[in-house]
Formats: C-alpha cells, sequence, structure tokens
C-alpha cells in the first residue's frame, strides 16, 4: 500500500508548474549520481528495472538506484544518471531537493517499490522479474525484453535493449504467458493501478509476434482490475494481414499503439534498420490507418523519440497523425548505455523539446485528443504538463 507521506506529497497541486519546470530540467540534463543518498535510503525505492533500456552512465547495474522521481503535485520524472549533469540530488534536513547550482529546483521523493514484486509466480518466478509500475500508476511490462533486429545487427540506433536485459540481469528476457498473468493477478491484488503498458518486443516474424501477443492479452484481461478491459497502451509492431487488426478490439484493447520513433521515411530507414526492412514505414502507417477505422479518432497512438530528427521533420509526422485521427506522442532522447548513438547527439536543446510540445499541445486542443496516460505516469514526457499549460 501506498505511504501516507507520498500521498500528501503528490496532493501538493499548487507547486505542480513548478513541478513541470523541474521536470524539463531533468529530462535535459540527467542527474549526477548520489550513491550516498541511494545507500542512506535503504535502498527502500522502487530501483531501476532494467527491462529494456539504461540511461544511467558510469553505474553499475548491479547497484540498487531509483527508477523514478515523485515531484510535488503527482508528476513523475524518469530518473538518467549523467556524471556532466548541472543538477544533483540533495538530503537537507531529511528532505530530497533537486539542486542546479545554488538555486533548488525542487523538492522530490522517491517512489515505493510496488506491493506485488514480494510476491512470486505459481512458476516460483518473482514477480520483479516479469513486470514492475511505470510511473506512479501503470503496470508496465515487456513480452520479449529483446530484439532480433538487434541480433540481426539491424537494431534502431537509439535503443540498447539486448546489451541492457544481459544473463546478469534478473529480469526475464522472453516471459511466459503463465507466468504474466500470474503477475497481471499479483499486482490487480496487491496494488493500485490505473493503465496497462504491454510492449511486444521486436520479431522478424512479426506475425508470430502478434499472435503470442493476442495469446497473452487473451490470458491477462480478466486478471486485470477492469472487467475484462485493456485499459491503456499495447504496443507492437503490425501483422502482415491488416484484418488481424480487429481482434484487438474484440478484446477491448483501449489504446493500441504501432511506433514510429521517428519521421519521415528517410529517417526510419536510416535511425530503424530494422524496421524497415521487416516491417516497414508505409506498412506501420497503412496499419495505424486501418485500426484508426476501426477506433474512430483519437483512440490510436503513434510514438516517437524527441531529438534525433530534425524538430521540422517530427512536426510534420506530428501533423500527419492528427490529421489522420491518430495521436501522436514522443519520449525525450536521453543517451543509453550500449547504444549505437551512444551519448554522441549530448542533450536535446530546450527550444527543441518546447517547440514540440507546444505544437503537440494545440494539436492535441485542436482535434480533441488527450495526451497518453498522466503526469504521473508519462515520466519521459512533457506533453501532459503542455497540454495542462503547465508549461509554454
Amino acid at each position: 500500500m501506498e505511504d501516507e507521506d507520498i500521498r500528501e506529497f503528490a496532493a501538493r497541486t499548487g507547486e505542480r508548474k513548478k513541478s513541470a519546470e523541474a521536470k524539463l530540467a531533468i529530462l535535459m540534463y540527467g542527474l549526477r549520481d548520489a550513491p550516498g543518498i541511494f545507500a542512506g535510503a535503504g535502498n527502500a525505492f522502487k530501483e531501476e528495472h532494467y527491462a529494456y533500456d539504461n540511461g544511467n552512465c558510469g553505474v553499475s547495474k548491479r547497484r540498487s538506484v531509483p527508477s523514478e522521481l515523485l515531484l510535488p503535485g503527482d508528476i513523475v520524472v524518469k530518473l538518467h544518471i549523467r556524471p556532466d549533469s548541472p543538477l544533483t540530488l540533495i538530503s537537507d534536513g531529511g528532505r530530497l531537493f533537486v539542486r542546479q547550482g545554488d538555486h533548488y529546483l525542487t523538492e522530490c521523493m522517491f517512489l515505493q517499490p510496488p506491493a506485488f514484486w514480494a510476491h512470486t509466480t505459481r512458476r516460483g518466478i518473482p514477480a520483479r522479474n516479469i513486470a514492475q509500475l511505470y510511473g506512479h500508476s501503470a503496470l508496465n511490462f515487456n513480452i520479449f525484453s529483446g530484439c532480433e533486429f538487434h541480433i540481426a545487427g539491424r537494431g534502431c540506433a537509439f535503443c540498447s535493449v539486448n546489451e541492457t536485459v544481459d544473463r546478469a540481469n534478473p529480469v526475464a528476457r522472453v516471459k511466459r504467458v503463465e507466468d504474466l498473468a500470474d503477475t497481471c493477478e499479483l499486482a490487480t491484488r496487491h496494488d493500485t493501478f490505473k493503465y496497462l503498458i504491454m510492449t511486444g518486443g521486436s520479431y522478424i516474424n512479426r506475425d508470430r509476434e502478434f499472435d503470442r501477443n493476442v495469446e497473452i492479452l487473451r490470458e491477462i484481461r480478466h486478471r486485470l482490475p477492469w472487467n475484462g478491459e485493456i485499459r491503456g497502451n499495447v504496443s507492437f509492431l503490425p501483422p502482415r494481414d491488416h484484418t488481424k487488426l480487429a481482434m484487438l478490439a474484440e478484446l477491448q484493447v483501449e489504446n493500441p499503439s504501432f511506433n514510429l520513433e521517428v519521421w519521415d521515411q528517410r529517417n526510419f530507414a536510416r535511425i530503424c534498420p530494422g524496421k524497415e526492412e521487416y516491417c516497414g514505414f508505409a506498412h506501420i502507417i497503412q496499419s495505424l490507418l486501418y485500426l484508426r477505422e476501426i477506433y474512430g479518432p483519437g483512440r490510436v497512438w503513434s510514438n516517437f523519440v524527441a531529438g534525433i530528427v530534425p524538430l521540422e521533420d517530427l512536426r510534420a509526422g506530428f501533423a500527419f497523425m492528427a490529421d489522420h485521427g491518430i495521436v501522436p506522442g514522443a519520449n525525450i532522447y536521453h543517451a543509453e548505455v550500449g547504444s549505437a548513438i551512444g551519448r554522441s547527439l549530448g542533450t536535446v536543446d530546450k527550444d527543441y523539446i518546447t517547440g514540440l510540445y507546444r505544437f503537440a499541445a494545440e494539436l492535441y486542443h485542436r482535434h480533441g485528443f488527450k495526451p497518453y496516460f498522466d503526469a504521473a505516469v508519462l515520466r519521459n514526457s512533457l506533453a501532459n504538463e503542455f497540454y495542462e499549460g503547465l508549461l509554454e
């Protein structure tokens, strides 16, 4: 159960604007490592899960570090450790703050580990090896914490999944259906969450991927707290046969997505060569439009990575999606340990970030869309903060 201190901290809604400004800085720069603070907390925090990415530069995966910070007003931000960050985490009078130089940006707290992490599946697999809570209130798991495109030498340039999920990592690379079903049941019994985020992974045989994902959806939908609905997001690559996509609506998936990552086709082929070769930019767009016909406008999503293509290209992709009834979104790029790009891109420019999310908010309001989830879940994005007018 959630600690009363965390509930009171999240209820400080009068500080949301200041929290949003701090979140922007943290997503731009990351934070310096604070091993003394982490150890002093007795590791009583939701630690980094390393289920698909690693944004903690210079930190051993064997050391426990927090995955996120809770800011006043129930805004959550992802914690990426950067040795050259101008931001530091300090403890002052028993309270935690993020500081830049002599200026305190915000107070913050660590989120507690989910209660279901203390349990095992019927096969005896620790539930923490299967799933996590993403942000404050989303159950999250990757069905395949790996990528066959990477194995074939065709992985996305910004991604580090195969380097992150290695043999020394306790996260199960391939989750079995029964373990996923048990973990959903454990999370429903022991924790409170509002959404599910289910990611398929990347298989060269995308029909195999789709069929397995449908099998899992059938098994877990009645183990979740929504009477057979799948509230939240299910993301993977589309099958060859578009007509199969109707199964997602039949299984009551609320918001399906196929994530393009970048715009346009030229950038896609350069940055996501495996997705282009084994699925194709045009096929993903056709699949999104097919789903839009089933679901109607504002229900189908496509996510991007902000900062790895020119802003005008990404804005064009956002406009295309919105004009066709698909909700675009983006996570801010952060350097991943072991990715092809690595740290070569540096920090994403503030004008890029604000320009993109301001444009996204305009599109959302114009088309009657809402950003994904909420600010307590969307930890690597500022879509909700701009949509709410907390940032401009």
